[in-house]
């Protein structure tokens, strides 16, 4: 552990919050060890520094590596796991993992207990209809106070899954503002470390508006979504944006540019080897391209649904 470096990054997430080394240390450690972790003259230990790091809203991994604090370790690696299951849909075995962790000593603190909250109520919705009860569990994880002085990756994730429980109620406009609400609040983390989540952001806000027939506004989310992609040099939900953007430029009439973005999307996502995905995009795409066929003939087909051709 370089205590140097460590000092530094201390120092800057303080100076940037406006704390002062009193109000940093009150309920963690002294003033004086504060300002000796700051100038490199005293080594944290672990637990001090994750106490900093909940207050500051970053993880713990912001400072030093995770091997250097076995407890810490495992409790990341746990979340890693149920992040995983929740994606790839095992969402019983995440929910099993959930309820035993729950009575774990070491996710008690606030910061482990609200991400645990999270995800149990995150997994609820999807294997249920209580679409009410999913919202309550939600706001519950919401109110937990983990201390941090910051937005953190927690309360982000909570207010898209909000606006996903909204959208999947068909209640689009508070889908829609608890969506923008996320992408708002990622402007304010000062340490850009969670890009997956302004991603997410984008994709879901893309989906309500077609739900919500708003193609123009949809349109203009997937373009800055796609940009922001670019931007970081990543591929996440690169294909998929690509469709969104297909379904808006198909109801605003452009139908072969609609089609070029579809054709695209199929394109990345078949490279990625998402044949899951890549099946319903080529599914809707031959249906896109048979209505773009027939909007110029003199047989004019009933517009498809936009609800039914996103995701």
């Amino acid at each position: 552990m370089k205590e140097a470096n460590i000092g530094k990054k201390l120092k800057d997430l303080r100076q940037y919050y406006e704390v002062s080394q009193r109000e940093l240390a009150e309920n963690i450690c002294s003033q004086r060890a504060v300002s000796k972790i700051e100038r490199g003259e005293m080594q944290p230990t672990a637990e001090i520094l994750h106490q900093m790091s909940i207050k500051l809203g970053v993880k713990i991994s912001y400072f030093f590596e995770d091997h250097e604090a076995p407890r810490f370790n495992y409790i990341q690696e746990t979340k890693d796991k149920i992040d995983k299951l929740v994606r790839i849909y095992e969402l019983e075995e995440a929910m099993k993992i959930i309820r035993q962790e729950l009575k774990n000593p070491l996710f008690r603190k606030p910061v482990h207990l609200k991400y645990l909250l999270w995800k149990r109520a995150a997994c609820h919705s999807k294997l249920t209809f209580e679409k009410e009860e999913s919202l309550e569990l939600l706001q519950l994880a919401l109110d937990v106070d983990t201390g941090a002085l910051s937005i953190t990756e927690e309360d982000i994730g909570i207010y898209i899954n909000i606006g996903t429980v909204y959208m999947d109620m068909n209640e689009y406009e508070d889908a829609i503002y608890y969506f923008n609400k996320a992408l708002v609040l990622y402007t304010k983390i000062p340490v850009a470390q969670w890009d997956t989540s302004k991603t997410k952001i984008y994709m879901n806000l893309c989906i309500v508006y077609s739900k919500a027939m708003q193609f123009e506004k949809s349109l203009e989310i997937a373009n800055e979504g796609l940009t922001y992609i670019y931007d970081i040099e990543s591929v996440y939900l690169l294909g998929e944006l690509y469709y969104q953007k297909g379904v808006a430029l198909f109801y605003m009439g452009e139908y072969k540019k609609a089609l070029r973005c579809m054709e695209k999307s199929m394109f990345i996502l078949k490279d990625k080897g998402q044949k899951m995905f890549y099946d319903f995009i080529e599914e809707n795409y031959l249906r896109f391209q048979r209505a773009t066929f027939a909007q110029h003939s003199k047989f004019k087909p009933k517009n498809i649904d936009p609800t039914a051709a996103t995701v």
